[in-house]
């Protein structure tokens, strides 16, 4: 594919040459001009090309599309500020932004790198795109890396996992943040500290690969292994991989252990397991967990987070017209956000049955496990009304008030708790207490989809008097209610921040979510903010998933921030903190 031209304005002479010249030599065509006017005079007779232009001043902490300082351009151009960068350090800049406009992926707001969902782009869609650009550097997922020369994938690593199978590993994240960072030089192709390791296949082999290790869903990670001894045992002639199971087996390793410690796939390692399970040899001993923790799609929550937590997600139903979807199970947020655009209908909503609970309930409290079910608040859905209605003396069910990764990092909590064999009544206490300090803070586009979805709240009062204006609403007391406004979307964020402040100690650690409605350079934007002003002990990012997404509409921005008390902070850490 031809690459576009590049209408370059830079009024310092000698670097406008060297950074055509370093531009050409990338393979554009450049046009250098010393001025805006006369770069937007070529631009209108060039309707392919790409204005960008070097101004030697600092650039607004804004959208690099549209800065503040130069209103006059056109929503098209990108506008680099100079100030204190050598002339490869912005060749690098421009490459990466032009880089972006080929895969169709943002740069953030300070042209540092690219950044995605892999909602959006789903990991090898944008290797096929990368392929051909020959970029070099990395592509950082939220479970691991890889690393690129040429256009190609020369090495990964996910976790313990390296090579080919940090790969596979990697490619089968649904969803997540991603971020491209270029470099000019090539990676080194063989292994080096850090831990990676070249991978030999080419792209079409590393597809291949992918697709078969994704065959089939592997297994709970906390599932343990046990040997069946039976006489069968004894005279079966085991495979390699099948004798380093069945020792990791013998020491009573989990699922997770295992694919982390045998060098094969995940995929074939599944495959083995399953074999000796059908032989009777190997056993799977599902955590046998005191508490269920058991939450709604509105959660939030990215999936490889609550499968990694054990948390049982009951989806709600997302519908366009007489097509009915289960949220984040045969719908994902980036096939939502396109038929969001395709359909005339606005999606509706709806909660999950009575039965489906009751048959979930019954699941875990026939293992003789405790029920505790969170869900978004019971004045934005009837979730929690048909939940209380299928519940049964072992089963609470619990108003959260919340919404989003809101209800999310509730959840979560409530799982760590668990895991930490903390009782029922014990983490019902602790999640009662936190609720409260649960604050949740979004932006919207505009109010049209929650004022359809009739989930508008006390915001009712904002329709109709908004002319290019961001309104800021909050989960206050489980309603959706205005906070405050703000003209243009780039005072959201810092505005986003000053009332956080408000509600939190910045001297104190905090635990944050972030979550986006197909907008990941506004979410990239807002986590700097967040890292930059507040102690961030954890931080999660996800993409606003279908039934939230058809309230809010796209380019909704949400952060959710709570402030644990030393002895919670201590009980809600990671697992294996």
């Amino acid at each position: 594919m031809a690459k576009p031209t590049v209408l370059l304005v830079d009024p310092q002479a000698e670097r406008l040459r060297e950074l055509s010249h370093g531009l050409t030599a990338a393979g554009y065509e450049v046009v250098p001009v010393p001025d805006i006017a006369r770069g937007q005079r070529f631009a209108a007779g060039l309707a392919a090309a790409i204005l960008m232009v070097l101004e030697d001043r600092p650039a607004a902490d804004s959208t690099p599309e549209t800065p503040e300082n130069a209103p006059e351009l056109p929503e098209t151009a990108a506008v680099f500020s100079t100030v204190g960068l050598a002339t490869p350090e912005i060749l690098r800049r421009l490459r990466l932004v032009l880089l972006g406009r080929e895969i169709e992926i943002a740069p953030d707001t300070r042209f540092l790198s690219l950044v995605g969902d892999l909602a959006q782009t789903p990991l090898l869609e944008l290797l096929r795109a990368l392929a051909p650009t020959g970029a070099n550097g990395r592509i950082e997922l939220r479970g691991g890396t890889l690393t690129l020369a040429d256009g190609a994938v020369v090495a990964a690593a996910a976790g313990p996992a390296l090579g080919l199978k940090a790969f596979c590993r990697l490619s089968r994240l649904p969803e997540g943040p991603l971020r491209i960072v270029t470099t000019e030089a090539k990676a080194e192709s063989t292994a080096r500290p850090g831990g990676f390791r070249e991978i030999g296949e080419d792209l079409d082999g590393l597809i291949l690969a992918a697709i078969e290790d994704s065959l089939g869903e592997l297994p709970a990670p906390r599932s343990r292994l046990e040997i069946d001894l039976k006489p069968a045992f004894f005279s079966t002639a085991f495979k390699p991989i099948q004798q380093e199971m069945l020792g990791l087996a013998q020491r009573g390793a989990t699922v997770q252990q295992v694919l982390d410690t045998l060098p094969a796939r995940d995929g074939e390692i599944v495959h083995e397991m399953l074999r000796l399970e059908s032989l009777g040899l190997l056993v799977r001993r599902p955590p046998q967990a005191k508490v269920q923790i058991v939450t709604d799609s509105t959660a939030d929550l990215p999936v490889d987070l609550a499968r990694g937590h054990g948390i049982a997600v009951v989806p709600l139903t997302v519908a366009f017209g007489k097509q009915v979807f289960h949220d984040r199970v045969d719908l994902q947020p980036g096939q939502f956000y396109a038929l969001l655009t395709q359909r005339k209908e606005h999606p509706a909503s709806s909660p999950p049955r009575r039965e489906d609970f009751a048959a979930r309930y019954q699941e875990w409290l026939s293992r003789g496990s405790e029920v505790i079910s969170l869900h978004l608040s019971a004045k934005l859905s009837k979730t929690f009304e048909n939940a209380s209605a299928a519940a049964s003396k072992a089963t609470t069910v619990l108003d959260t008030g919340q919404v989003s990764l809101g209800l999310g990092l509730l959840a979560l909590f409530a799982a760590r708790l668990a895991a930490r064999d903390e009782p029922a009544e014990r983490i019902l206490r602790r999640l009662r207490e936190m609720a409260p300090r649960v604050h949740t803070l979004f932006v919207v586009d505009t109010l049209e989809y929650l004022a359809r979805g009739g989930r508008i709240g006390k915001a009712r009062a904002l329709l109709g008097g908004l002319l290019r204006v961001k309104p800021i609403l909050g989960v206050v007391d489980g309603e959706v209610t205005p906070l405050d406004q703000v003209r243009g979307g780039r005072a959201a964020q810092p505005r986003l921040l000053e009332l956080l402040h408000q509600r939190v100690d910045r001297k104190r650690p905090v635990i944050a979510g972030l979550c986006h409605a197909n907008a990941p350079t506004w979410a990239d934007s807002l986590e700097r903010l967040v890292r930059e002003q507040l102690q961030v002990a954890e931080l999660i990012t996800a993409e606003v998933g279908p039934v939230i997404g058809a309230n809010v509409g796209p380019g909704a921005l949400a952060i959710t921030v709570f402030q644990p008390t030393e002895d919670e902070l201590r009980w809600i850490a990671p697992l294996g903190a």
